[in-house]
């Protein structure tokens, strides 16, 4: 059984790539249709949350793909797959809506942004050798 998401009407074509910001206004399409992806983050902020998520195995798809998603946010070049928008599973889509959120609400600055786009990067070097 799969823990990736059925996108309902999906138009894309998997090799299809999309700017950051197209891949973000595709997940919150898919976050519509999933009820479960109303984030409900704990106490911790959402930058926090996906920064542990990354930490606890980073070699995850889903964790390599919220270190792209860290760099795209302080302006890094990074493109996505349309395909990769199904990527997350219920959990870590709801942390990606509530991370979008607490971005579009500007509730972090910018250096919070950059420490842990630096973090989750410096995790996946550890990784990769």
């Amino acid at each position: 059984m799969s823990n990736s998401i059925d996108i309902p009407g999906n138009h894309l074509s998997s090799v299809e790539m999309l700017s950051f910001t197209m891949f973000r206004d595709e997940l919150r399409h898919v976050a519509r249709f999933i009820a479960a992806a109303v984030p409900s983050i704990p106490a911790v902020t959402p930058l926090d949350a996906v920064l542990n998520v990354i930490r606890r195995n980073p070699a995850l798809s889903q964790a390599r793909l919220l270190t792209r998603v860290l760099a795209a946010y302080i302006g890094r070049q990074v493109s996505f797959r349309s395909a990769e928008v199904a990527a997350f599973d219920r959990e870590h889509l709801a942390l990606m809506v509530a991370l979008m959120n607490a971005h579009d609400a500007g509730s972090l600055n910018k250096k919070e942004w950059v420490r842990a786009a630096e973090e989750a990067e410096a995790a996946q070097r550890d990784i990769d050798g």
